[in-house]
């Protein structure tokens, strides 16, 4: 049974980790089209959203099922618990992307500035960190993956800082860019789950968050 246990683990998180590298690849293009102004590119985007999100449920489904008959012990428990959590932010962080593809539709930003992009690279780092922490128990992926949020705040506020005049007349580019922070709330939420697979405690309000994660 602890064979089948883990075999059963390992095949949820290969597809954990499959759906987050499209989800990153569905980040980018969704500020891409955005800075483009590809509505075709962004209504395809839009639509097979639903079609990528049905993987999260998938595996939100295996993890449910591990949990619920397999009786795990507390190692393989958490691991499963790390993986259900990550599904579930990384659908959301889906939903943003199509977001920020519809503004690309009716966008009238005539200039972006770089910062978009920046976010937009800062989160898909986060993701891919998040991620190897998740499959290597690698607490210094982990690390760099949380640190990254803070540089991400960073470009958010100094996006805002500089088109503050240009944004209070333009509500797409402040939505855009708060969706991009949105995004790296929720895998901020995911990386907390796999902090608590791997040292045993959720840390994102903890003080080891501060004292190890975010130094």
């Amino acid at each position: 049974m602890g064979v089948i246990l883990e075999n059963k683990l390992l095949k949820v998180a290969n597809e954990a980790v499959v759906y987050g590298a499209e989800t990153s690849d569905r980040v980018g293009r969704s500020v891409s089209v955005y800075i483009k102004k590809d509505v075709k590119a962004a209504r395809k985007l839009i639509e097979t959203t639903s079609g990528v999100n049905e993987r999260s449920y998938r595996i939100e489904d295996e993890c449910l099922k591990i949990l619920g008959l397999h009786q795990p012990v507390a190692k393989d428990f958490r691991l499963a618990s790390s993986i259900l959590r990550t599904a579930i932010e990384l659908e959301r962080i889906n939903i943003l992307s199509a977001y920020i593809a519809r503004y690309a539709i009716d966008s009238q930003d005539s200039v972006i500035p770089p910062h978009i992009e920046f976010m937009s690279q800062t989160v898909q780092e986060m993701i891919k960190d998040g991620l190897g922490a998740l499959m290597n128990r690698d607490i210094q992926l982990l690390k760099r993956s949380t640190k990254n949020y803070l540089q991400l705040q960073e470009f958010y506020n100094q996006l805002y800082e500089s088109q503050k005049d240009f944004i209070e007349s333009s509500g797409n580019l402040l939505l855009v860019a708060r969706n991009l922070l949105s995004m790296g709330h929720h895998v901020l939420g995911m990386d907390d789950r796999i902090a608590y697979m791997i040292v045993g405690k959720r840390v994102i309000h903890h003080k080891v968050f501060y004292s190890v994660l975010m130094k």
